[in-house]
């Protein structure tokens, strides 16, 4: 039998181990719900935009698939003038020459979203380009139903494998993308530009592209179709190219052709058009159009260039000069400056940021 001094030490330590026994499964049981209280749920996998460099700069992988998207635009304030009557009215040939200084026409903005991807048979592509205007004209104090409201959209898709390749939309065709815009001014000089809806085959062997096309020209009054086709080859600082087009509701047939090269800082074109009958949808007037155009690159954010445009029936002509200046990385001002045979004098000064 214990003594009394050591049973009741015997005594105290077992009640004191059974009180930490219990204050420590207390602690484990309201550790382990503090615990539960505060721990989120596990965050879902996150998968990451990557960038695509197939295609150039500026793409990336619309996450979960293989295509490469580039989104992209300007926004353009322009202050335009004519000492002709900037605004024609839809009522009773109303015009107000008071307007010889606007900034409603070509003010806009624009975004453009370029995707592409590889495939079995090439590289698929689409492009879309939305613009928008604002503001709307008026002539001699009354509303003429001429407006810049709104916006319009623009758009194609292909397939481009190199040696072929087939497009649609409806955009600039691509007859007046293979030719380029005239020369190097913003106006561009005498050329006819098209924008409607085509269907072009196009394709590139080494140093020669080609294009065959078929051209919808019913937003044109009195246009049904145009057909086309045209080749271009490139060697050393000088491309040339020469193609046939065929106006079925003006029943036209036309040439247009031009000859280019970069030296150093100047660039130089001449290019020909040729309309068999007038209102030939390809050409800017009836018979022969010349058009000279120059470039010079004065410093690497300066440039100055030229354009003169001579048709030969009726005898009319243009000249065009422009002075650019990239101010800086996706921001450039434009002053250009147009006068023609029928004493027209016009142009514009344009604020320009590019995305």
């Amino acid at each position: 039998m214990l003594p009394n001094t050591l049973l009741n030490g015997v005594i105290q330590m077992n009640i004191k181990g059974l009180l930490l026994g219990t204050a420590a499964a207390f602690a484990v049981v309201s550790g382990a719900q503090a615990a539960d209280a505060i721990v989120a749920a596990a965050p879902e996998p996150m998968e990451y935009v990557k960038v695509c460099d197939a295609f150039g700069a500026g793409y990336f992988y619309i996450p979960g698939t293989e295509t490469c998207l580039k989104i992209g635009g300007l926004v353009r304030g322009q202050l335009n003038y004519s000492n002709g009557p900037l605004v024609s009215g839809a009522t009773a040939g109303i015009t107000n020459p008071g307007y010889k200084w606007s900034s409603y026409g070509s003010s806009q903005y624009r975004v453009n979203i370029n995707a592409k991807n590889d495939s079995e048979v090439g590289t698929v592509y689409s492009f879309i380009q939305i613009r928008g205007y604002a503001g709307s004209v008026a002539g001699n104090g009354i509303n003429t139903g001429s407006s810049y409201n709104g916006s319009v959209a623009y758009f194609n898709a292909g397939i481009d494998a190199g040696a072929y390749g087939f497009e649609v939309g409806y955009y600039d065709n691509y007859w007046t993308r293979f030719f380029g815009f005239g020369g190097y001014t913003d106006d561009g000089g005498s050329y006819a530009e098209n924008i409607n809806s085509y269907a072009a085959f196009y394709g590139k062997v080494g140093n020669i592209s080609y294009t065959a096309g078929v051209d919808d020209f019913t937003n044109v009054a009195g246009k049904t179709a145009g057909l086309n086709a045209a080749v271009k080859g490139a060697f050393g600082p000088v491309e040339a190219a020469l193609g046939a087009d065929y106006d079925i509701a003006a029943k036209s047939f036309g040439m247009k052709g031009y000859v280019s090269g970069k030296f150093d800082i100047v660039s130089l074109k001449l290019m020909g058009l040729y309309a068999a009958k007038a209102n030939n949808a390809y050409a800017p007037a009836d018979g022969f159009t010349l058009l000279v155009g120059g470039k010079v690159d004065i410093t690497n954010k300066i440039f100055a260039a030229a354009d003169y445009s001579y048709s030969f029936k009726p005898k009319t002509w243009n000249v065009v000069g422009d002075l650019g200046w990239n101010v800086a990385n996706g921001f450039a001002v434009l002053v250009e400056g147009k006068y023609t045979s029928t004493k027209v004098s016009s142009g514009f000064l344009r604020f320009e940021r590019s995305f």
